[in-house]
């Protein structure tokens, strides 16, 4: 400052007492500075003209919008001051202000002032934020639960879990200072201009700036409690604006008038206030500061075109209206995000000639398969057939009560069932043997193992048909849960006149349908193509099915877990029959009455029918019931055993 130099302090009564601090100071000394006092309540009578238009101000932070807004009105320029103990706002933090009162009195007497934007909301100076009250969801994303360490970060995770719970998104019609409008719901929103830190200040850092006449604003607008608790729990956002989260709008803009049609309470420089209309704006001048080498590195964009990235905000009338209450807890997509899946699900629900064409050849091919014990061959008859489709049109029926595309869907689906039937059971009629081959025999005794594998199906063929990026993994899932085959196995029974045959394959073919359908509904309803309450009669449905297939299921699992006790029994000893050492190896078994058991039999000499017979009652013992067996001797030395 120059010999001649006059400045204002103005001061609040919480530093009244120590003003000699500050006019005694010997940088104020040495330059030779006159210090007129000012109280703050006095400020606004204080005369600027070109020889005094500088003040240091040294008040509270309570008392710094009162203090911006009549030094913008008098186009004054201000250095800055700390009162010791009081909590610095948002503002000075963000001036990148020496710590130490000596330094900041050096930094308030800067020769060049520096301009700033000064951002007023319904006529208040903006120091310390403006935001929704009781947004838990959005402090993670703007630095404040970075200071949290230790029990304290892990309970603000729970509160935030439980903060998800009572979300209400706010319907609101959002207007940009070129009056361009947005209707929409928020659960929370964040003026970012005076943030210096957070995730989401990494995402936008490069167009934020308090010097281009222009406020930043991010609206969080989650459509449901899981795409929340997603984002709460996913990290930090990434740094490149195209990763935006699909749950954020972004609007960069002069003014900003927010809109609501019922009291909406906000917090204003961490006060509250109840208002339908919120209004920000940067005012026109902005004010002249003495501020840190830092801070004035940072302000470089100057940029003064609008911005408004919101794509992602919901914005169709019915899903605003569907958002005013509780968050709801799976998201909800209306007709406009599903209608090219609706469309392709309804085509795939109609009877067709390729559909019955394609029925007719991955029949032949499976049943073929199955009595050449070719596993290549079925699998390619696998991927041929098309029941998969109707399958899940028909999950999608019964998920939104849609009665006419569920009723196609279904008969599409029974016709190719009972092609697959009079197929494989004219084939296995007129073919001249009837051995159980392994790949026939592998489809007899389904489990719970095969309804876990049909709901995951179920769940991958939901999302390849709503997701055109997997649909490609669709030939994957037919492969994954084998409709038509199992439903040749049980033509075959049907051809043979064998109910044991018919039985087995039919319940596989079962557990895998109603699996799939259950998975699929639920994958749906996650995904937000039904409300739960429309989505839950078809979903009890679907549940009761699975539960019924599942008594059957369970009793099989209980079967094959004894079934590997035996095996495991059977094969870990040696026999002595008649001074004979005898083994077992590669056993199977069929579960009946008499238990069946077919092995190769390990010998040291050669075996007549009776040495096989009581090796036969031996086993009877040993296992607790009739046992009928099916040997194939191989003569080995001692030394072997």
């Amino acid at each position: 400052m120059s010999e001649s130099t006059k400045i204002y302090l103005i001061y609040s009564p919480a530093v009244e007492d120590r003003l000699e601090l500050v006019i005694q100071h010997e940088l104020i000394v040495e330059q030779n500075i006159n210090v007129r006092n000012v109280k703050l309540s006095e400020m606004s009578s204080i005369h600027i003209h070109d020889g005094l238009n500088h003040a240091l101000l040294w008040v509270e932070q309570k008392d710094y919008p009162q203090a911006l807004q009549i030094a913008y009105q008098k186009k004054m320029s201000l250095g800055f001051l700390p009162v010791t103990g009081d909590k610095l706002s948002q503002f000075l933090k963000n001036l990148d202000l020496p710590e130490k009162f000596n330094d900041c009195l050096e930094e308030a007497l800067h020769e060049k002032p520096f301009p700033m934007d000064l951002i007023e909301c319904n006529g208040e100076i903006v120091i310390n934020g403006v935001n929704l009250e009781n947004q838990t969801t959005m402090s993670e994303f703007v630095g404040d639960s970075n200071d949290c360490t230790g029990i304290n970060k892990i309970k603000f995770q729970f509160t935030r879990f439980f903060h998800a719970f009572s979300l209400t998104p706010h319907p609101v019609t959002i207007v940009t200072g070129k009056e361009k409008k947005l209707t929409t719901a928020i659960t929370g929103m964040v003026l970012l201009d005076f943030h210096k830190k957070g995730a989401l200040l990494n995402q936008f850092k490069e167009s934020i700036s308090l010097r281009d006449r222009r406020i930043s604003v991010v609206f969080f607008a989650p459509q449901s409690i899981l795409s929340y608790l997603h984002l709460s729990f996913s990290g930090f956002l990434s740094t490149k604006k195209q990763n935006l989260f699909q749950q954020l709008g972004y609007i960069r803009t002069e003014s900003l008038m927010i809109q609501t049609s019922v009291d909406t309470h906000y917090l204003v420089n961490n006060k509250p206030l109840t208002t339908r209309e919120l209004h920000l704006k940067t005012l026109s001048d902005g004010l002249f500061v003495n501020a840190g080498e830092a801070f004035r590195k940072r302000q470089e964009f100057s940029d003064d075109k609008e911005n408004i990235s919101c794509d992602y905000l919901p914005q169709q009338e019915d899903r605003v209206k569907y958002l005013s209450g509780t968050l709801p807890f799976f998201p909800h997509a209306v007709e406009t995000d599903f209608k090219e899946l609706f469309l392709t699900l309804k085509e795939s629900a109609n009877m067709s000639g390729t559909y019955i064409l394609l029925m007719v050849l991955s029949s032949l091919l499976a049943t073929l398969g199955l009595f050449l014990n070719s596993p290549s061959v079925v699998i390619g008859a696998m991927v041929l057939a098309p029941l998969m489709s109707p399958i899940i049109s028909g999950s999608m029926g019964m998920l939104r009560s849609d009665l006419e595309l569920s009723r196609k869907a279904f008969s599409t689906l029974f016709i190719g069932m009972m092609t697959a039937l009079s197929l494989s059971a004219l084939m296995a009629y007129i073919l001249p043997f009837q051995d159980l081959t392994n790949e026939i025999e592998g489809r007899l005794h389904p489990s719970t193992l095969d309804l876990l594998v049909a709901v995951l199906s179920g769940v991958a063929g939901a999302f390849a048909n709503a997701n055109e990026n997997i649909a490609k993994s669709l030939p994957g899932v037919a492969i994954a849960v084998a409709l038509v085959p199992p439903l040749c196995v049980s033509g075959i029974g049907i051809g043979w006149l064998n109910y044991e045959v018919f039985y087995g394959a039919m319940l596989l073919f079962l557990t895998n349908l109603t699996g799939i359908i259950m998975a699929a509904g639920l994958s749906f309803m996650v995904m937000g193509f039904a409300p739960f309450s429309r989505a839950k009669k078809g979903i009890m449905i679907s549940v009761f099915l699975v539960a019924m297939i599942s008594v059957p299921l369970f009793l099989s699992f209980e079967n094959m877990q004894k079934m590997a006790e035996v095996k495991k029994q059977l094969h870990s000893q040696n026999y002595e029959i008649s001074g004979h050492t005898l083994q077992l190896r590669n056993i199977k078994l069929r579960a009946g009455t008499p238990l069946r058991v077919s092995a190769d039999l390990l010998s040291t000499q050669m075996l007549d029918a009776k040495l096989l017979s009581q090796f036969e009652q031996q086993l009877s013992i040993q296992l607790k019931q009739p046992v009928k067996v099916n040997f194939s001797v191989h003569m080995i030395t001692e030394r072997y055993l």
